[in-house]
């Protein structure tokens, strides 16, 4: 209840700066109007009807006008109080005006037109009056009980003339009356387009909140759709490291086992059995040696994947004579080539340069020559060469790796790069492998920002190519 008080309070309050505002909106407008007619009356009055008293009365009027008007041209949002009586001062001076000329006119046929003047201005009061009760209950009420007193007093009507006159006090409690319902139409108008602000505000404020929900619901369904996207990629790279240490799992075990255990079945021949021949220890030690170097190459290879993996290897690109790396690992090589009579070319430029980093690419080109040795029949050739090519509007440096030897199934090319499904096979000699060499060659290429590539024929040979920055 006290808050309804408070409300009803705050909103009478509002309609007065309501009001207000208007009054001060329309305030020159009226003023003009009435001094037009005060002035067209006074005139009519002294040039028609010759009656000076009648003019006499208009004066107050006129004068109190004039003087409100001026004052609100010079200020204009300015002095609302002093403005404020002064109007009521025009209503109770019309008032007084028109009930002085039915005196005047007491005893005259004039006596009608000047009450029918004095309704007149009541109803115009009536409907221009915006108070509150008790300053319109003094604003009627001053003036009639003024005429009242000088009318019986001074006046003495006969009963003709009273009866005349009292036209005017019913007509007053119709206006007062038709006044109150007015302002309280206003007041009812004024709550109502109030309410309505107050639903628009709310309507307003409640759509607003809507699109803040929104909005955050949006963000938290992209935010969802991330961590699902996010846990997708976190759960294919872990299905992939899975893949990698099954695979990883798979070489220690299968790879590492067979090397190790021809060294340790060697060994305790040559430890256990004196009767072997001479010829028959230099064998068993060659096959020890190539184990060895087997499961060297391997361990090699897995710590290089390993580290590529956990990011530790240095990425140091330069600039290098492609040729000369390419030499320095056919060194070795060719030795390996030799025994199988099989002849590597190097068809490389001696200006021909790569940016790379030397020891990466020194095992790319160890990897994918000691590949083509293997998988090449005795008395082949593997051609090395390279070339500038075109990407987009840069250079790159392609270098291929060509041999003729058992070439590769298309099964067997679309899961060569695939750390989870990349199966090795045995060379023309039978040599062994792992098939991780080409895993580790792909990983030291992408760091590069490279690409690698194989096209192959079965039984007619392969073609690798590794495409560098230039």
């Amino acid at each position: 209840m006290m808050e309804e008080s408070l409300n009803s309070e705050k909103l009478k309050v509002e309609f007065e700066d309501y009001l207000k505002k208007v009054f001060l909106k329309n305030l020159n407008l009226i003023l003009g109007l009435c001094v037009v007619i005060l002035v067209y009356y006074m005139y009519s009055d002294w040039a028609v009807r010759y009656n000076m008293d009648s003019v006499t009365t208009r004066i107050p009027v006129l004068v109190i006008c004039f003087a409100l008007m001026v004052l609100h041209l010079i200020y204009r949002n300015r002095l609302y109080p002093l403005k404020n009586i002064l109007y009521l001062l025009v209503y109770l001076a019309s008032q007084l005006m028109m009930y002085a000329k039915c005196l005047i006119h007491l005893h005259e046929d004039a006596l009608a037109p000047s009450v029918t003047g004095a309704i007149l201005v009541i109803f115009l009061i009536s409907l221009d009056l915006k108070k509150d009760l008790k300053t319109a209950i003094f604003i009627y009420t001053f003036p009639i009980i003024v005429f009242t007193l000088f009318l019986f007093a001074y006046g003495r009507p006969s009963s003709q003339e009273f009866f005349v006159l009292f036209d005017i006090y019913p007509i007053l409690i119709v206006g007062f009356l038709i006044n109150r319902i007015q302002y309280r139409l206003r007041f009812n108008l004024f709550k109502s387009n109030h309410l309505l602000k107050l639903e628009q505000y709310k309507t307003k404020a409640l759509y607003g909140e809507t699109l803040v929900m929104n909005e955050e619901l949006r963000r938290k369904a992209e935010e969802a759709i991330c961590i699902k996207e996010e846990i997708q990629e976190k759960n294919e790279q872990l299905n992939k490291s899975n893949a990698t240490k099954d695979r990883f799992l798979a070489i220690i075990a299968h790879d590492l086992k067979n090397p190790i255990g021809n060294i340790w079945g060697l060994s305790d021949l040559l430890l256990v059995d004196g009767s072997i021949g001479e010829n028959e220890k230099g064998e068993c030690l060659k096959a020890i040696n190539k184990s060895i170097q087997y499961t060297y190459e391997l361990l090699e290879n897995l710590l290089n994947w390993a580290r590529a993996q956990n990011k530790a290897i240095v990425f140091n690109p330069l600039r290098y004579s492609a040729k000369e790396l390419v030499e320095k690992e056919l060194v070795v090589l060719r030795q390996v080539a030799n025994k199988k009579n099989i002849e590597i070319v190097n068809e490389i430029s001696k200006d021909f340069v790569v940016k790379a980093d030397v020891n990466m690419f020194e095992t790319i080109v160890r990897n994918l020559v000691s590949n083509a040795i293997k998988y090449s029949f005795s008395k082949g050739v593997i051609e090395i060469s390279a070339r500038v090519t075109n990407i987009g509007d840069h250079e790159f440096a392609k270098i291929s790796i060509r041999d003729s030897g058992v070439g590769m199934s298309e099964d067997a090319l679309s899961n060569l790069f695939s750390s989870d499904k990349s199966v090795s096979t045995k060379g023309t000699e039978n040599e062994t492998g792992t098939g991780f060499g080409l895993l580790l060659c792909k990983e030291f290429v992408d760091i590069h920002n490279g690409m690698i590539g194989v096209s192959s024929v079965l039984n007619k040979g392969s073609v690798f190519e590794l495409i560098l920055p230039y």
